[in-house]
C-alpha cells in the first residue's frame, strides 16, 4: 500500500503573524491598525478578515481551490498537495490527485483509489514497476501475458495465441517462437553454449535430439506422466521426454541340451527357441539411455524459449552421461536445480546482447530478460527455487563440469 502525500490537518486562523490553531479556534482576526500587518490571501491578494494558514500560505476559505478541479476543497478534511518546479506547494483533492498523479491500474486504465485510511492498495507485479492492478480485479483476474506475466488490460488486449486461453503482450510478442523450425537455431546455440563457453562434453545424440514446439495440451499430456507432474510451478514450460532400458543387465535364459536336434534350446517353452536380450548399440556412450525429443511450449519469447531449451538440454545431458544409472535416480530437487542454473548461465551469457529500446507497449527486449533471471534467481519453490541456489553456491566454488558430474555420479549436490 501507499500513502498519498497530505497535509496536516488545514487550521483555520490564528493570529496575523501566521500561527496556526486548530479547526475549532477558528475566529474572525481584525486587521491590526498598522497597514503592513493586515494579512492578505496569497491567492487573491485581498485582505484576509479570516483565513487558513496552511502550506504555507494564507487562504481566503473560498480561495482554498483544488488545482485539478479548482473546485473549494474542504479544510475540514484531509487533502493532499504537489510541488511545483518553483517549490510552492499547491493544494488538491485526494480524489483529484489520484487522477493526475496516482497510480493507475494496468487492467482498467483507471486510478487506484484510496481507501479510507488515505492508502492507496494494489496487487502488483513482482518485477515491473507499472504494473499495478486494482484489487477489486483479483477476486476476478484476467488473463497475462505466458511469457512475462504482465496483466491483460481490458479493451485493447494482448495477442491470443488460440491455445488454451492463452495470450502473449506486445512486448513479447516481438519475438515470439510458434514453430518448431523457428527453435532449431536456439537448440544450436545452446549446445554451442555448454560445448565452447561452458566446456563440458557434448554427447554424440544431444544435437541431434528432435525439438518440437508445442501447444498447452499437447505438452500437459506428457507432463502427466513425468516427473514434471510434482511440480508446483505456475506453469511448466519444457519437458525432455528420453527412454531407458536395462538389457545389459538381463539374465540369459538357462539353456539345456535337445538331444533330438543335438543343439542347446531354453528352458522356458515360451521363448520359442529365442532368448529376448537386446544388444546394446555400440555407437551410444550410455547404451541404456536415448533422449527422444525435447518439448517447448508454444508462443513464449525467444529469450524464454532458449532458457527453457537450456534447462531441458541439462536433461538430455545427465541422462546421456555414460554413468548415468536409471535404477538410481537423482533427487529432483538436485537435477531441476542443476538445470535452472544452466538456464539462467545461458540467460547471463549465452545470448546476443539485447535491444534496450523500449516504447509505449512495455518492455524492451533487455528488460525482459532481465525479468527472466529475476524469476529464476527469486523462485521460492522448493525444487525449482531452493535447488537452483543450492546448485549455484556449488557452480561458484568448483565449475559446472565438477558439479555435473557430481551430481550424476552420487545423486547429490556436493559439499562446499
Amino acid at each position: 500500500a501507499r500513502t498519498l502525500p497530505m497535509s496536516p490537518q488545514p487550521r483555520c486562523l490564528g493570529s496575523g503573524r501566521g500561527k496556526t490553531g486548530s479547526a475549532e479556534d477558528e475566529k474572525l482576526v481584525k486587521p491590526s491598525s498598522q497597514k503592513s500587518n493586515v494579512p492578505k490571501c496569497d491567492v487573491c491578494g485581498q485582505v484576509a478578515i479570516s483565513y487558513l494558514s496552511t502550506l504555507g500560505k494564507k487562504y481566503h476559505p473560498d480561495c482554498f481551490k483544488c488545482m485539478g478541479c479548482h473546485e473549494i476543497i474542504d479544510p475540514s478534511g484531509p487533502f493532499a498537495f504537489t510541488v511545483g518546479n518553483d517549490g510552492e506547494r499547491h493544494p488538491l483533492h485526494r480524489k483529484c490527485y489520484a487522477e493526475l498523479f496516482g497510480i493507475k491500474c494496468a487492467v482498467c486504465k483507471e486510478s487506484i483509489p484510496t481507501g479510507p485510511d488515505g492508502k492507496v492498495s494494489y496487487v502488483k507485479h513482482p518485477f515491473f514497476d507499472t504494473e499495478q492492478m486494482c484489487p477489486k480485479h483479483a477476486k476476478n483476474p484476467g488473463r497475462r501475458c505466458t511469457g512475462c506475466h504482465r496483466f491483460e488490460p481490458i479493451g485493447v488486449g494482448f495477442a491470443d495465441l488460440g491455445d488454451a486461453n492463452r495470450c502473449v503482450c506486445l512486448s513479447c510478442c516481438r519475438s515470439v517462437i510458434v514453430d518448431s523450425e523457428d527453435a532449431k537455431p536456439l537448440w544450436i546455440k545452446v549446445i554451442n553454449f555448454f560445448e565452447n563457453y561452458l566446456k563440458l562434453p557434448i554427447w554424440p545424440d544431444m544435437r541431434d535430439v528432435p525439438i518440437l514446439v508445442v501447444g498447452y495440451d499437447a505438452l500437459n499430456e506428457q507432463i502427466q506422466n513425468s516427473a514434471h507432474s510434482g511440480s508446483s510451478q505456475i506453469m511448466t514450460r519444457g519437458l525432455c521426454l528420453s527412454e531407458h532400458q536395462s538389457g545389459r543387465r538381463i539374465a540369459l535364459h538357462r539353456m539345456r541340451f535337445d538331444r533330438n536336434n543335438k543343439s542347446f534350446t531354453p528352458r522356458d517353452a515360451e521363448a520359442n527357441g529365442y532368448t529376448y536380450f537386446q544388444v546394446p548399440d555400440a555407437s551410444k556412450i550410455n547404451p541404456d539411455s536415448s533422449v527422444t525429443a525435447i518439448l517447448c511450449m508454444s508462443g513464449l519469447p525467444m529469450d524464454l524459449t532458449a532458457s527453457v531449451l537450456a534447462h531441458e538440454a541439462t536433461h538430455a545431458w545427465i541422462k546421456l552421461h555414460p554413468n548415468f544409472d536409471i535404477t538410481k535416480p537423482i533427487p529432483l530437487k538436485v537435477e531441476e536445480g542443476c538445470c535452472q542454473l544452466m538456464a539462467y548461465l545461458f540467460l547471463c551469457s549465452g545470448l546476443d546482447p539485447a535491444n534496450s529500446n523500449s516504447d509505449d507497449n512495455g518492455p524492451s527486449d533487455e528488460k525482459l530478460r532481465q525479468y527472466f533471471k529475476f524469476s529464476i534467481e527469486t523462485d521460492e519453490n522448493e525444487v525449482y527455487g531452493q535447488g537452483y541456489r543450492t546448485a549455484a553456491k556449488a557452480y561458484s566454488q568448483i565449475g559446472i563440469e565438477a558439479l555435473l558430474s557430481h551430481v550424476v555420479m552420487y545423486r547429490e549436490f556436493p559439499e562446499v
